[in-house]
């Protein structure tokens, strides 16, 4: 029997307060763990609350610029001091706004957005490690169903072997034969991580077209231009 717009709006404004519960509920849980989590480390560090600019603020400010397979070390050394905060409040932005775009479009989906942005992360946090690229892969068998909508994984695939393979000859060319430079290695870093967006973005597009097509079955496997 076909709802009227009255009965949606007053089926709306009757869910509306168990929204608003559910949001308060899970941030008090949210502040409450994180609470407890820092009364912990402020307990076992010896009552002291350095930890925290040792661990949160260490990845905030990037002290340290040695270099790794992430993009930051490279561009902090290049810049001026009196530009240092400026480009790192850039960067942070640049870095959080994607949580939110995901967050709003992808909302039907919540653990795809989970999986992308750790992803995302892997590529664009300051100090990034092969265990955030490992559990980014762990996560993509999950989204096996989205592989015959991907467009570009052989070049994605392609990029990461390339870098995967080079990234520690150039490394070592650098730091120990001492017959290269910084760009060296640093170029190799920008195509693990051109891989690693590729592959990111490639499959976020899978998961619009997915879900675009579970909205309009009709158009299932057929060509779509954007006008």
């Amino acid at each position: 029997m076909p709802c009227s717009i009255d009965d949606v709006k007053s089926r709306s404004e009757h869910e509306r307060p168990y929204e608003v519960a559910f949001v308060l509920k899970c941030s008090g849980i949210a502040i409450a763990t994180i609470a407890g989590l820092l009364g912990a480390s402020f307990l076992v560090t010896g009552f002291s609350w350095d930890f925290i600019p040792a661990t949160y603020g260490f990845h905030l400010l990037v002290p340290d610029l040695a270099p790794n397979v992430g993009l930051w070390w490279y561009f902090f050394i290049e810049i001026f001091d009196s530009f240092r905060e400026f480009f790192l409040g850039v960067f942070w932005l640049h870095l959080v706004g994607y949580v939110g775009g995901l967050t709003i479009r992808l909302r039907r989906q919540p653990l795809f957005v989970v999986t992308s942005l750790i992803g995302i992360f892997a590529i664009f946090k300051p100090y990034p490690s092969i265990a955030d690229v490992s559990l980014y892969f762990a996560l993509l068998p999950l989204y096996r169903h989205l592989s015959p909508l991907t467009r570009y994984t052989f070049f994605a695939a392609s990029a990461l072997l390339y870098a995967t393979l080079l990234g520690p000859a150039f490394y070592h060319l650098w730091i120990y034969a001492g017959s290269g430079n910084a760009n060296f290695f640093y170029a190799i870093t920008l195509v693990w991580s051109l891989g690693l967006t590729i592959l990111v973005a490639d499959l976020i597009f899978a998961a619009l077209r997915d879900e675009w097509e579970y909205d309009h079955p009709e158009m299932k496997g057929k060509d779509v231009r954007q006008i």
